[in-house]
């Protein structure tokens, strides 16, 4: 890892015999990403070691079995085991048989003692506690279990709002109230691990990739298929690469034994709902979401089948809030110049969104010791006026989104001998996404602190995709040692159209100077060239781990792991090596607390989207004749340059036009964290746990925008000389210079279903740094130092409260009338209250660093993210009847309000300062909130089960 100054003290020799080490000794790994693991030790009642007893592991739900023996020294241990219920027995000549309860959980990893006692013949012993702390465990993670899933009032049912219920992690800051996030095809918001940001997050359903490299995720999930969703926060095992921050883990369902199938549907309609904060009015807004699933056996104990559609029918209206004598101004003008686009409004905007997703899937046991599962799932979405309407900006100023994403996976556990598995997990994924603007015409028009309108320009039009994956692990177990060794390759085949600019944009830094048609310095630009790119980026990696039981109550996880990624006109990163290392340790004999920590390096993958924007205009070359696409950057007067709302014709450019691109770094480093945790868990009763829990993430060489050509003076016109060259304008390069500091600490306590219901309180107190901002793209206001950018990251949130639970009557089946009254009710609650998150605060004009206006006001210097946004509060509830009617056939008839009390929570405040004095004089705009998020919903549903 040369130039790692994590690892500069250990010499590259070192570094070489540690990795020939781990490979030679530690051939094999721990637990699976998406399965579960049980372990142990079997004794007599003094104490010692009983060799040669045997267990059975019995997947309840299925009656598959695992069957070992155990070892010299009275260990056993089954990996990648299905999750579920489980009924652990032990037999031995002479001792009576021992039985064990436990539910296997998504990365769960368990080490369960068992004391054999002598007995007569057929007399059994069973242990009624139920197994809660997962002992082996060594990394920071929570788990959200089907059961919980299902009780969430979920406004949306979105499976990546579970997320938000980990300590941890919370909402990027995105500052948008959009149901899709920019280049996203799949609803919901961003997530941020450890405030990283979301593209650094590994999104892994059924232990595969689920990463779109170019547009986050792939694939949309409903909460149905869902079976336990898992956030790794810290600490992930060797298995774990690509990403520096989170690991999202979800599994889907699978068949059992018993048939089993439930029908839904989810209603909404404006005549329910709260008025708007802003507008004083209920938006318009009707919805349906409905699916069906099915489940249950092909062949009784071998083969299960699970499928489920889902579709949901959203017709809703956004909010514009562009004053309206501001309206009234702008097309006045926009009627007298000629513009051809659309005309603004203020006030509603329609915005439908239609989706359905499909999901089938087959487990099949082909023989006793042969597990072959096959998915197959598809998503597609139609949405229109997405991405970029809303607040001030006009509905012209929005993409539709066209999105069809299919995937074929299957995986196959083989167990070749009792302590010696293979896995093997693959997939091909197919995404076609169509992103065409609202307004096709253009140009695109900035007014800061006003309006923008126009065709949209920021986000590619379309992408289409290919993605390959092929993971195979093997595992071994020796005495003391389980082993894991494996590998992977994934391989994206992208092809991104991006016009950018292709019918110019216009930025003005007031409504005055719009209506007088005095546009910004080099406020005027228009891209020219090849809009499409195709990119591909092969990954490669392997790992290497050591699960070691070093002692009963101690265990020791040991790893290395090394990544390495292919891209065209990048020198290939390919120093990429990081050691894995953590502890769990049961400091008790009663095994009801555990002590984990961790300390590990975790490699970043380089977004296609960065290496897209590159290859689109330059790649690395910094030649105008040889650069693929260039936007030029004009100023009012200057030779050549339009009078709004015109554009130029690439035979019109006049000499001494800039051309300004984007090239990366030839040498660009993955980006890498350093991640260091220490967690203490404690069981309470039966079924509950608290843990207090500190985490540690150092982010090095992020992804920033930085200008290689900034002028020394005001660029007006030709006057191009005090740029270092002056053949062109902005060469903005993506380079691997960011720092990012995190530090968090939480509390947690969760209670399992019991008797009366569950619940679950998190707080999560932390501190975010950096000098980069959430998109990978943005620009630092001094090119020359970044570090004038060190201070609060976009996503730094100081303070995160997340309770949820439910309580409950008796579920039982009624059988008199006062239970067929009483019996049956549920009441579900999530609530959430997030401190609140900074945003920039800017000027509107251009400057002398050419970055829009945030360097200096009338000569004060503004930090970034300045700005103070909103805290957050939400509560939502929902109350449940459930009648058993039979014993399979049951009705739910559910009423959810979504931020119940009808919370004002913002989103967006206008950031333009003006030219003003600061922090006296801002503009009488500045600070007022452009918009907010939804008010009080009600939704009613009914669902079918059998």
């Amino acid at each position: 890892m040369l130039g790692n100054p994590a690892m500069s003290s250990a010499p590259y020799a070192l570094r070489l015999f540690m990795l020939g080490s781990i490979l030679s000794a530690a051939c094999f790994a721990q637990d699976s990403v998406y399965l579960g693991s049980i372990g142990g030790r079997v004794t007599d009642a003094s104490g010692a070691v009983i060799q040669g007893a045997r267990v059975t592991a019995r997947q309840t739900e299925t009656n598959l079995t695992a069957d070992g023996v155990t070892d010299g020294e009275g260990r056993f241990r089954f990996a990648y085991q299905r999750l579920g219920p489980y009924e652990l027995r032990v037999t031995q000549s002479g001792f009576a048989l021992a039985t064990r309860q436990l539910t296997l959980t998504v990365g769960s990893a368990f080490e369960i003692p068992v004391e054999l006692k002598v007995a007569a013949a057929g007399e059994t012993i069973t242990v009624n506690d139920i197994e809660v702390l997962e002992a082996a465990r060594t990394q920071v993670a929570g788990t959200v279990s089907q059961a919980e899933i299902r009780n969430l009032p979920l406004n949306g049912r979105s499976f990546l709002d579970v997320a938000l219920l980990i300590p941890g992690v919370s909402p990027t800051n995105t500052a948008s109230n959009q149901l899709f996030a920019e280049t996203s095809s799949v609803p919901g918001q961003g997530i941020s691990v450890g405030s990283q940001r979301n593209f650094s997050n590994n999104f892994i359903v059924d232990g595969l990739s689920a990463n779109d490299d170019a547009a986050g995720l792939s694939g949309f999930y409903g909460l149905d298929v869902v079976s336990e969703f898992q956030v790794v926060t810290s600490g992930g095992q060797a298995e774990f690469g690509r990403a520096l921050g989170g690991s999202m883990n979800v599994v889907t369902k699978s068949g059992t034994n018993a048939l089993h199938g439930d029908l839904y549907g989810y209603f909404r309609n404006r005549d329910w709902n709260a008025a708007n904060a802003l507008s004083h009015t209920v938006l318009p807004l009707t919805q349906a979401q409905y699916g069906v699933s099915l489940g249950g056996p092909i062949r009784a104990d071998r083969t299960f089948f699970f499928s489920n559609f889902e579709q949901r029918i959203l017709n809703q209206s956004g909010l514009i809030t562009i004053a309206p004598v501001n309206v009234a101004a702008i097309n006045t003008r926009l009627d007298a110049v000629g513009f051809q686009g659309p005309r603004i409004s203020t006030g509603l905007y329609s915005n439908p969104v239609h989706y359905w997703n499909y999901l089938g899937k087959i487990d099949h046991q082909v023989n006793k010791n042969d597990l072959l599962t096959v998915r197959y799932s598809a998503y597609s979405v139609n949405a229109r006026n997405q991405r970029g309407a809303g607040a001030l900006n006009a509905a012209s100023a929005s993409q539709h989104l066209d999105n069809t994403d299919q995937t074929i996976a299957a995986s196959n556990v083989w167990t070749i001998s009792p302590r010696l598995l293979n896995e093997t997990r693959g997939q091909f994924t197919h995404s076609d996404l169509s992103a065409p603007p609202s307004d096709e015409t253009g140009p695109q028009v900035s007014i800061a602190g006003v309006a923008t309108f126009g065709r949209l320009s920021s986000s590619p039009l379309g992408r289409k995709n290919k993605l390959y994956e092929l993971v195979d692990n093997l595992s071994y177990q020796a005495g003391a040692h389980s082993f894991r060794l494996g590998g992977s390759f994934l391989y994206n085949n992208d092809d991104i159209f991006f016009p950018r600019t292709l019918r110019g944009s216009y930025a003005f830094s007031s409504l005055a100077n719009f209506l007088s048609g005095t546009y910004n310095n080099q406020g005027f630009g228009q891209t020219f060239g090849n809009p499409t790119v195709h990119q591909t980026n092969p990954n490669l990696g392997f790992y290497a781990q050591d699960q070691w039981k070093v002692h009963p109550r101690l265990t020791f996880n040991l790893g290395l792991r090394y990544d390495l990624q292919w891209l065209r006109t990048i020198s290939t990163d390919t120093n990429n090596l990081s050691p894995r290392g953590g502890f769990a340790w049961t400091p008790f004999a009663s095994r009801k607390m555990v002590v984990r920590g961790s300390y590990d390096l975790f490699y970043d993958r380089v977004p296609l989207r960065a290496v897209a924007n590159a290859l689109l205009s330059a790649g690395n070359t910094t030649n105008v004749a040889q650069i693929n696409q260039v936007t030029v950057a004009l100023s009012p007067g200057q030779a050549g340059a339009p009078a709004f709302p015109s554009i130029l014709t690439s035979g019109s450019l006049q000499p001494g036009v800039l051309f300004n691109f984007t090239t990366i770094q030839s040498n660009l480093q993955n980006a890498y964290s350093q991640q260091g945790s220490l967690e203490i868990e404690q069981q309470i009763g039966r079924n509950a746990t608290v843990s207090v829990g500190y985490q540690h993430l150092r982010g090095l060489h992020l992804i920033v925008t930085q200008n290689q050509n900034v002028p020394t003076c005001a660029v007006v016109g030709t006057n191009n000389g005090c740029r270092p060259n002056s053949a062109y304008g902005n060469n903005s390069r993506y380079s691997s210079l960011g720092d990012s500091h995190y530090d968090g600490l939480h509390v947690s306590y969760s209670q399992r279903p019991a008797r009366f219901g569950a619940f679950r309180i998190s707080y999560t107190y932390s501190k975010s740094l950096n000098n980069v901002g959430e998109f990978f793209f943005s620009q630092p206001i001094d090119h020359f130092n970044i570090w004038r950018d060190y201070g609060r990251s976009d996503d730094d949130q100081r303070h995160r409260f997340v309770f949820d639970g439910s309580i409950h009557s008796s579920l039982a089946q009624p059988k008199n009338v006062v239970q067929w009254i009483t019996h049956g009710f549920t009441l579900s609650t999530m609530l959430q209250y997030y401190s609140a998150l900074p945003f920039n605060i800017t000027t509107g004009v251009n400057t002398v660093q050419g970055t829009g206006g945030r360097p200096t006001i009338n000569g004060a210097f503004i930090n970034r993210n300045a700005g103070t946004g909103f805290d957050f509060l939400n509560l939502n509830m929902r109350l449940s009847r459930a009648v058993q009617v039979k014993e399979r056939l049951r009705f739910e008839v559910l009423a959810e309000a979504f931020n119940s009390l009808n919370h004002t929570n913002g989103v967006t405040r206008n950031g333009v300062f003006g030219t003003g004095a600061y922090p006296s004089i801002p503009s009488s705009a500045f600070g007022q909130t452009t918009a907010v998020q939804d008010p009080r919903t009600l939704q009613l549903a009914l669902r079918i089960g059998f």
